[in-house]
């Protein structure tokens, strides 16, 4: 079953969206602007999103008609949680690398909102990865016993929560049904993201993204050997987050931008279908590196080449499914001579 049959089938009036919503990342964020513009559409009522940050909300997002949740406020959550009759979960992956101590919260509290409350439960375009730790198995155990149905965004966590919730479905991102939105209202978010970010010929598009341990320095490093070596080219850094969230991170791309005169350095404090569109209007002028999952699904949907650079299971099996002859190279496994050959070959002339 697809996520848009799912939609037309199921009645999600009066739901409470959850997932890493509010936090400023990319792909979260993303997230729920395509799964709310898609609710909307179906002219689903009574809705509210839980989100962690509700001040910055405009900055990310438009105005869908559903009244924000302060994720901070338990007291809140919890007043939400009693008086929906539905509680959504909606894309990312939640029980991978990544997984930390909220959603192992998230989970218990799903749980309970079944067995306990006796709501409806549904994880909507989820990730369950063999690389989540011991902390996101017990997770996904409670998340995938608490579903009334999960449709799962690729192979491996299909298997992973078949096993333990028999309306388990297979589907793909959330991400893959954008273009089933209205994106006409979106085309002054993109206008605006011309204004940061000007594209004068072929471009080198690289993300940075913080990561545990020491695969954060070595990306920066080897990004780093990049610019030197192709300091004549048009160059955009970004991180993938605001960065109030990456400070440090923010710091190196200025840093850089003071050396090469050709770069270009930008945060997230947009909406992300913005760069989703500026990815499509530029595509033949854009090559993308990078490690985040969305950001390699955006480039891939709007027909911009992008380097397969893979940090966890989600991102293999996104690769495997959009680039099946591709050989992903890991992050920690990532030289400059990856980067190079590839940069190599987008600038070559055309025969």
């Amino acid at each position: 079953m697809t996520l848009p049959a799912f939609l037309a089938q199921h009645q999600l009036d009066n739901s409470l969206l959850l997932g890493f919503y509010g936090g400023g990342n990319y792909g979260d964020e993303l997230l729920m602007e395509v799964l709310a513009g898609l609710l909307q559409q179906q002219n689903t009522q009574n809705v509210s999103i839980a989100y962690q940050q509700p001040q910055n909300y405009t900055a990310y997002h438009h105005d869908f008609g559903y009244p924000l949740v302060d994720m901070h406020n338990k007291k809140a959550v919890a007043t939400a949680v009693l008086h929906k009759k539905r509680i959504v979960v909606g894309g990312g992956g939640l029980w991978g690398m990544d997984v930390n101590p909220n959603v192992l919260l998230m989970s218990i509290m799903l749980f309970a909102s079944r067995w306990l409350l006796h709501k409806k439960v549904y994880l909507l375009a989820v990730g369950r990865y063999n690389s989540t730790p011991r902390m996101g198995r017990i997770s996904a155990w409670l998340a995938g016993k608490a579903a009334n149905a999960i449709i799962a965004r690729d192979d491996e966590t299909y298997q992973n929560f078949k096993r333990i919730q028999k309306h388990t479905y297979q589907d793909n991102d959330i991400a893959w049904y954008i273009d089933q939105l209205n994106l006409e209202p979106y085309e002054a978010d993109v206008t605006a993201l011309e204004h940061r970010l000007h594209i004068t010929g072929k471009t080198i598009f690289i993300t940075l993204r913080r990561f545990r341990g020491n695969d954060q320095h070595h990306l920066a490093a080897v990004v780093g050997q990049c610019l030197e070596q192709n300091a004549g080219k048009h160059l955009i850094i970004a991180l993938m987050e605001p960065r109030s969230i990456d400070p440090e991170g923010f710091n190196l791309l200025q840093s850089w931008r003071h050396t090469y005169p050709n770069l270009q350095v930008i945060d997230f404090a947009y909406n992300p279908l913005a760069l989703f569109l500026f990815f499509r209007k530029h595509c033949d002028n854009l090559v993308f590196i990078g490690p985040q999952f969305h950001a390699i699904l955006s480039a891939h949907l709007t027909g911009v080449p992008y380097l397969p650079l893979a940090y966890d299971n989600k991102v293999r099996n996104l690769l495997q499914h959009i680039a099946p002859q591709a050989q992903p190279i890991t992050v920690q496994a990532l030289q400059p001579q990856h980067i190079q050959e590839f940069i190599d070959r987008a600038y070559a002339p055309a025969t």
